[in-house]
């Protein structure tokens, strides 16, 4: 009875193991191959996508870490990166996998890592806004409206008034016969524009509808890991042209973001904003005040 139960425990105990060595062997060994990309022939930065013929390129299987293969081209982010269009920003050189980050498209899914992958039109820029008043709940991809807001006119930022400028006269020579002085034609006056004087404090939407392509975070380590904190810089996408306005106002005044709804159609809701002083503050709350107490 006893050698019988001993029997059925080492057959248990075998199958056990057994079960052990199949899992290890097959279910945490080696992943299935990865096919990825790879040129056939030298691809030069500055080509576009579209000219990229499909016999120059073939399918190759990878195998390896995961995050390594992530970061090479397959023919799923092919398809996106086809449909949104780009250039390759750095030579692929024949019988090379082609990484993600050769690839400047909208449809490159390495955009939300390499902000300047998505930067497919000339006229935007990546800034980093690191005072910039921002709401928590900010993702990469949400559009956002750049606000600045200045309390008082800061000494700093005045311009110096133009210093005379000393003339120096010489003594005429007698024998020196002058060369006949020119008709004077008066420069007709034109009228200036007009200047307004703010009151401060004031607020102005600067940029409309800016793409957010990073957000930076405090890190800090926990038992269960890496526990993300405050917010401690933004990466957002803007015109070239309003680069300048964006920097000033982050300097001269307090600089904010306001979180838009999804619904918002960016080419043509933009419109000129008035700006608000505390004169328009005044009126409003005269102008309510009136209106319920009438």
């Amino acid at each position: 009875m006893i050698n019988k139960r001993l029997l059925i425990i080492g057959v248990v105990i075998a199958i056990a193991f057994g079960a052990a060595i199949f899992y290890m062997a097959f279910a945490m060994g080696p992943k299935a191959p990865v096919l990825v990309i790879a040129a056939k022939e030298d691809i030069h930065a500055g080509m576009r996508v579209d000219q990229i013929p499909e016999e120059s390129l073939a399918k190759i299987p990878l195998s390896g870490d995961s995050l390594l293969l992530n970061s090479y081209l397959t023919e799923a982010s092919w398809l996106s990166i086809q449909s949104a269009g780009g250039v390759i920003v750095r030579n692929v050189y024949q019988y090379e996998a082609i990484p993600l980050s050769s690839i400047a498209s909208e449809g490159n899914p390495r955009v939300s890592d390499i902000p300047e992958l998505g930067l497919t039109d000339p006229n935007l820029v990546v800034v980093s806004l690191k005072n910039a008043g921002v709401p928590n709940a900010i993702r990469p991809g949400d559009r956002v409206d750049l606000v600045v807001a200045v309390v008082q006119r800061d000494e700093r930022f005045e311009l110096s008034s133009p210093q005379a400028t000393l003339e120096v006269f010489e003594e005429v020579n007698p024998d020196f016969t002058p060369t006949p002085t020119p008709e004077f034609t008066p420069t007709p006056t034109i009228t200036p524009t007009p200047t307004i004087a703010p009151d401060y404090p004031l607020a102005k939407v600067i940029v409309q509808y800016a793409g957010v392509a990073a957000v930076q975070r405090d890190e800090r380590g926990s038992g269960d890991g890496i526990e993300l904190g405050e917010i401690t810089a933004i990466d957002v996408v803007i015109p070239r042209a309003a680069v300048e306005f964006v920097m000033m106002a982050d300097a001269a005044g307090q600089l904010g973001l306001s979180l838009l709804s999804p619904m918002v159609e960016g080419e043509t809701d933009q419109s000129p904003t008035l700006g608000a002083h505390f004169e328009d503050l005044l009126d409003l709350f005269k102008s309510d005040r009136y209106l319920l107490t009438e």
